[in-house]
């Protein structure tokens, strides 16, 4: 850009760099995504990787298996509250830095500096704070919801303003489903049985088993998830689910992407423009959908992959 600097007629050329800028924005935007595909194929490394092996971080137990298996150990066992398997990246270099912290006798929550071992363990006991201070920055890229939306950490999307926070026709129900926790959903059950960990529908506020939920998304919605997903592995059907969700979550019709402005406008309107069918592959077959938009969401947990089930059955049929 030429800008008159001293005033004299003399031209100066400044580079201006910023979102505002076309070429800018789009090679934040690829800087973003490439990213995302580096944390996602870690991601699956750590999932699919079965010869994990270290000693715990608490106890003398030397380890083999997966590491969710491990994060799970610390958890039932030791009380260690780390977050779910599924929602952390780069494992490996958390627990170093979990046992760098506890070997320089500081306390992992509030970092405070002990004496000895057996008072930093009695003093995280009694305090609870066997878990990581989600005010620590340090430990901010071990978490995949850090790396979802661009330029933004969980803290500042969670402090977004909610558009419908105004919204006086929205129920207490409506409202709720735009927190983004489906651990509380079960709440909202009232004649229901009560299931642990259940499934909530794709589209609606009605939670139950997950057989349940397929049943009630075909019959309430026309929508056959098990006939769709059939053709899928079990990643595509992963992106689907977390497209379908955001998309929802959002207000904005899956199919054709017109914004609503509550849940019970955006169901009448799916259902007078028959709008409950599978959108276009390319609307939600990108990188950014392996990242679940709902904190343990039960429904991603019940995803199987049909293709190895297919191979697995051709294969006992040979034998």
């Amino acid at each position: 850009m030429l800008i008159d600097a001293k005033g004299d007629g003399t031209c100066v050329n400044i580079l201006v760099l910023g979102k505002f800028i076309p070429e800018d924005k789009k090679l934040r935007e690829d800087l973003h995504n490439k990213q995302m595909m580096w944390v996602l194929t870690q991601k699956i490394n750590e999932r699919e990787d079965k010869n994990f092996s270290r000693k715990c971080l608490l106890c003398r137990l030397q380890f083999k298996g997966c590491r969710a298996d491990y994060l799970s150990h610390l958890s039932r066992l030791h009380n260690m509250q780390l977050g779910q398997p599924e929602n952390l990246v780069f494992i490996d270099d958390l627990l170093n830095c979990i046992e760098t912290r506890l070997e320089s006798l500081h306390c992992l929550f509030c970092n405070k500096l002990f004496k000895n071992q057996t008072v930093l363990k009695e003093h995280m006991r009694k305090k609870q704070h066997k878990k990581i201070n989600p005010k620590d920055t340090e430990f901010d890229k071990f978490y995949i919801i850090n790396y979802l939306e661009m330029g933004k950490n969980w803290r500042q999307v969670k402090n977004e303003p909610d558009d419908d926070d105004d919204d006086d026709e929205l129920s207490n129900a409506e409202n709720s489903d735009r927190r983004v926790s489906v651990g509380n959903w079960s709440d909202w059950e009232e004649d229901e049985d009560k299931v642990e960990n259940p499934v909530v529908c794709l589209f609606c506020e009605r939670s139950s088993s997950f057989d349940e939920i397929q049943s009630h998304m075909n019959n309430a919605h026309g929508f056959d998830f098990t006939r769709i997903s059939v053709d899928m592995d079990f990643y595509h059907q992963v992106k689907l689910v977390n497209y379908v969700r955001r998309q929802v979550y959002m207000g904005h019709c899956p199919y054709c992407d017109k914004i609503l402005p509550n849940r019970r406008e955006l169901l009448e309107h799916m259902s007078m423009e028959s709008h409950f069918i599978v959108p276009q592959m390319q609307l939600w077959d990108q990188p950014e959908y392996f990242f679940p938009t709902y904190e343990n969401d039960s429904f991603l947990c019940h995803l199987n992959d049909h293709q190895d089930d297919m191979a697995e059955l051709h294969l006992s049929k040979k034998m």
